[in-house]
């Protein structure tokens, strides 16, 4: 009888641990999954573009009484091409001196690269047993650098943002999170339909941020971010959880570029 009411016991505990440890925490994780992209530059191409992606990220969150904070950096990558010319080949064809022709082929197609980085905070309006709800907001840099046949797409988005969220805990160990966020105000940097940022006395660098450089609002510049999460407490130290990821933006300077992306990934955590 002592031993079932031992075993009853630790049950009891790890339970409490593990919800304790999803409403009141300090945590680091790593997101890695996949991801696709669509994008058009009208700047460049009348082609939608599209990428499929491997992702990944690193993110701390804490949760002390009403106030959640977090910060996360987060990369992907992967090949680049047309939709309606996947398979889009080039040609050269060379003659040496003997007269013999040698004809080379290569598959046009290029790389995405994209890194996020994220400092956020929110506060919960709504704090009960099984419901949170939450606003606040978010500085937001965003790097794409996509390459192609096409130079095309290159943009540096630097958004403050505003969050809402909301979480609802399914018993001791299930946690369930939504939450989108908006820019309100971006600083946005966008490659020259000249195609180059060379200018005199300058760095490469230094020239791509001084020539195309605004500061733009809701009428130029939307971006909508959506995230769903679902998280489960296997101990008291450590959560494992999936997370899905869709953010849509459209950025009207000097031409349309239109893009969406959407990823899901799989999440281990560590509470301390």
């Amino acid at each position: 009888m002592k031993s079932l009411l031992f075993v009853l016991g630790c049950l009891l505990t790890q339970a409490m641990a593990g919800q304790d440890s999803l409403r009141n925490y300090s945590r680091m994780g790593i997101l890695a999954g996949a991801q696709q992209t669509k994008l058009l530059d009208q700047q460049f191409s009348p082609l939608v573009h599209r990428a499929n992606e491997v992702s990944l990220k690193v993110y701390y969150e804490a949760k002390h009484h009403l106030s959640n904070w977090s910060a996360s950096i987060g990369a992907a990558t992967g090949s680049l091409y047309p939709e309606q010319y996947a398979d889009r080949t080039l040609y050269n064809t060379t003659e040496d001196i003997d007269g013999i022709i040698t004809t080379d082929s290569f598959l046009v197609r290029g790389t995405t690269r994209t890194l996020n980085l994220q400092l956020g905070y929110t506060y919960d309006l709504v704090h009960s047993k099984h419901w949170d709800f939450s606003l606040g907001g978010a500085v937001r840099n965003q790097l794409m650098y996509p390459t192609s046949f096409t130079n095309m797409g290159i943009l540096n988005a630097a958004s403050l943002m505003a969050t809402v969220q909301t979480t609802y805990y399914a018993g001791s160990r299930n946690q369930l999170r939504f939450g989108v966020s908006v820019p309100v105000l971006g600083f946005n940097t966008r490659f020259p339909y000249s195609g180059t940022v060379s200018l005199p006395n300058q760095t490469l660098l230094s020239a791509f941020f001084d020539g195309g450089t605004h500061f733009v609002s809701v009428n130029k510049y939307i971006q909508t971010n959506l995230n769903a999460t679902w998280r489960y407490a296997l101990t008291a130290k450590t959560n494992i959880g999936l997370q899905y990821d869709f953010m849509w933006q459209r950025y009207a300077i000097p031409v349309p570029l239109k893009q969406y992306a959407q990823s899901i990934g799989a999440s281990f955590e560590l509470n301390f």
